[in-house]
């Protein structure tokens, strides 16, 4: 990790836009000062916001590392923090965070923090690995004790522990969580990322006609006549065919399908080509 002189460490905080971009702005008024007053040694921190989508095409966690190591050399920062509200994927399991100390860089995927209490785990997640990479021993000194580094983040009550790493990778630190409580967190964290309640004020006018006609239905004898006929199978074949046509309309109209790396891999060739 480089540092820079006059004893000022300047931390980008890389967020992907919209929920990671907000983030990132609301930790970047606090955070100076909590860094500043548990690092100690008289460093201060400069903390830079820069909204970009750096995890656009693409889940691979070596690419995107490459990513956030090329867009660090390219400007006079000494810490990068990336911010992305991707569930990302490291051997089977959902990466929390990963760390490299030789390039004073961090990706932290934010549903992995879960849905309670995020605003607080997430400046809680920023502030470990950034103390963790500004440290003496991230400079070279010895290499980082999975047991020492990121102690309070991953504590024993959270599904979080660390994860394998390749040879080949540029990271030297990597936490993950598993089991079901693990993938109810990430769930929940996919949830608030996305924060689907923002959606009810864009909707208001098609709420409004589903009440009206839900009032309608409720005085209405020949829905109540044509629902009593029906038998119980009938209605159960209703119910779920309605709700599957909402899920997939949905599903359709904002593409929010995953695509596999072979995909993405043919889709980039067909576009150069």
């Amino acid at each position: 990790m480089r540092e820079s002189s006059q004893g000022v460490t300047v931390v980008a905080l890389l967020a992907d836009p919209d929920a990671p971009t907000e983030i990132a702005q609301h930790l970047a008024g606090v955070l100076p000062a909590r860094l500043a007053g548990k690092s100690g040694h008289g460093r201060r921190f400069d903390i830079e916001v820069v909204s970009e989508p750096f995890t656009a095409g693409t889940e691979d966690l070596s690419t995107l590392t490459r990513r956030i190591v090329d867009r660090g050399r390219a400007e006079s920062w000494d810490i990068v923090v990336a911010l992305t509200d991707l569930p990302l994927h490291s051997h089977g399991r959902k990466l929390v965070v990963d760390l490299s100390h030789e390039h004073g860089l961090a990706l932290l995927s934010l549903p992995s923090l879960g849905g309670l209490r995020f605003e607080r785990r997430a400046l809680r997640a920023v502030e470990e690995a950034v103390l963790s990479l500004a440290s003496p021993r991230a400079a070279g000194a010895e290499e980082p004790s999975q047991g020492q580094s990121l102690g309070r983040f991953a504590s024993r009550l959270a599904p979080i522990h660390p994860g394998r790493i390749d040879e080949e990778e540029t990271v030297d630190l990597r936490y993950v969580v598993s089991g079901p409580r693990g993938y109810l967190r990430v769930l929940g964290g996919m949830v608030r990322a996305n924060r689907p309640w923002r959606l009810v004020p864009g909707l208001s006018k098609a709420l409004a006609a589903a009440l009206a006609t839900g009032a309608i239905a409720t005085v209405n004898s020949t829905l109540w006549s044509l629902a009593a006929s029906l038998d119980t199978p009938r209605l159960v074949i209703a119910t779920v065919g309605s709700i599957a046509l909402m899920i997939g309309w949905l599903i359709v109209d904002a593409h929010l399908w995953h695509r596999t790396a072979e995909d993405l891999g043919a889709r980039i060739h067909d576009e150069n080509a």
